[in-house]
């Protein structure tokens, strides 16, 4: 599944971030996510999720989201 799918409310652990493109890469690494980590949606804002991360509430793009895999 993706994290694009989740709705909010959802909790979920990333598996693995599905690209190589490396500005996704550099993105999710600058703000945190990496596999392992538990991220729950806090809310859906146009083209951007809100999510909890670690307790940081980080706003990540719809495009990012899609390639962030979960379960």
């Amino acid at each position: 599944m993706k994290l694009i799918d989740l709705k909010e409310n959802d909790k979920a652990t990333v598996r693995k971030i599905n690209t190589k493109n490396n500005i996704f890469l550099k993105k999710a690494e600058a703000m945190g996510i990496k596999k392992g980590e538990e991220i729950i949606i806090e809310r859906r804002l146009g083209r951007n999720l809100v999510i909890n991360l670690e307790g940081r509430k980080v706003v990540i793009d719809k495009d990012l989201a899609k390639e962030i895999e979960v379960e």
